[in-house]
């Protein structure tokens, strides 16, 4: 004996092909796993973000390098 297992969709309308009935149920499958895929947080990444609240902006000093000799 099988487990009886959950009904994803009914059709109330119109008479489907087995074909037809995959398709839709291979399209909710699909889109179920796409929701709870950003259901879950994302990995954060912090490139290129301004800068954090707690460190000074740096000030661009076009005289802080002046006595350096280049060879």
């Amino acid at each position: 004996m099988t487990a009886p297992t959950a009904t994803l969709f009914t059709v109330t309308k119109g008479n489907p092909t087995e074909d037809e009935l995959a398709a839709l149920s291979s399209i909710l499958a699909d889109m179920q796993a796409a929701a709870k895929a950003k259901q879950q947080p994302a990995d954060r990444n912090r490139w290129g973000a301004p800068a954090l609240p707690q460190h000074q902006n740096v000030v661009f000093n076009p005289h802080a390098f002046a006595n350096v000799t280049y060879f």
